[in-house]
């Protein structure tokens, strides 16, 4: 069996190992076009019948019969995607199940919760990046910006001289030292572009000697899955963002804590005062 790669820089999903010709091409835009149309939900919990007619699948130029088309259904059926899923894994198909009927002029197709979720992945990329461009703070959105633009550029990574960064951050004349501007802007800013966008961002500093001269970013897409979860995430409240939930309420107030006696008294304040370095 083909195994298909979901791919979140394409509108449709795609596989190096696995070729898709223009006539597949075409199948899969034409179901992507009608689960636009009937508004379904990425996130759909069940598979999902659609009838489209056979004459908007076929290549304008080709075949007038379904003879290609058929093929190209037994292709999608023998597509399989896979992955894990907040820590559990899943498989599927592309197509589950075909019929031509109504004398060959309309193809009914069962399509997989998780094929949909794939078709449909890059609403959920366009989500997020929506939501990041929103969410992000200043120097976060300014580096996600920056790196946005080299990432649709095709670039993988991209090298900073480290004044144009600062630059870049307009910060100029601030945070010259590289320990401050790592602890206080670029460290930050990596962490709400990783927790909040489609990348996922790692900064390497470039040193000539002693110095950082330059930070390296180098950058790979979200799988479906780490998407899902991101889009998820983004759409809590910031209070439970990246928490789990054992299922049972949390209390409404804190647990009062016992009351020490006065010897423990003494002796906190003892060993607080003896790790102040305090001598009587």
């Amino acid at each position: 069996m083909d195994s298909l790669t979901v791919s979140s820089s394409m509108l449709i999903p795609s596989a190096s190992n696995v070729e898709i010709t223009p006539a597949t091409l075409a199948v899969l835009w034409g179901i992507a076009h009608e689960l636009d149309r009937l508004r379904v939900s990425e996130n759909t919990p069940d598979a999902k019948w659609l009838e489209i007619p056979t004459q908007r699948l076929r290549n304008p130029q080709g075949r007038s019969d379904n003879h290609w088309l058929k093929n190209c259904f037994d292709r999608l059926m023998g597509m399989k995607l896979e992955g894990a899923y907040r820590g559990d894994e899943w498989g599927a198909v592309i197509l589950a199940q075909w019929e031509i009927v109504e004398g060959g002029t309309v193809a009914r197709l069962l399509i997989p919760p998780a094929a949909i979720q794939a078709i449909r992945a890059p609403k959920t990329f366009a989500k997020i990046e929506i939501t990041a461009a929103f969410q992000l703070k200043g120097h976060a959105r300014r580096l996600y910006a920056a790196l946005a633009d080299k990432k649709n550029m095709g670039q993988k990574w991209w090298e900073y001289p480290l004044d144009e960064l600062q630059h870049l951050f307009q910060l100029e004349g601030k945070y010259s030292k590289w320990y401050d501007f790592s602890r206080y802007v670029l460290t930050p800013a990596l962490t709400e572009i990783n927790d909040f966008g489609t990348v996922s961002v790692k900064a390497s500093p470039q040193r000539k000697g002693r110095s950082v001269r330059s930070v390296r970013f180098d950058w790979t897409w979200k799988t479906l899955d780490e998407a899902r979860v991101t889009d998820e995430e983004n759409e809590r409240h910031k209070s439970a963002r990246r928490k789990t939930s054992d299922g049972t309420a949390p209390p409404l107030i804190e647990t009062e804590k016992p009351q020490q006696t006065s010897e423990e008294r003494a002796a906190s304040a003892k060993k607080i005062m003896e790790e102040a370095g305090y001598k009587r």
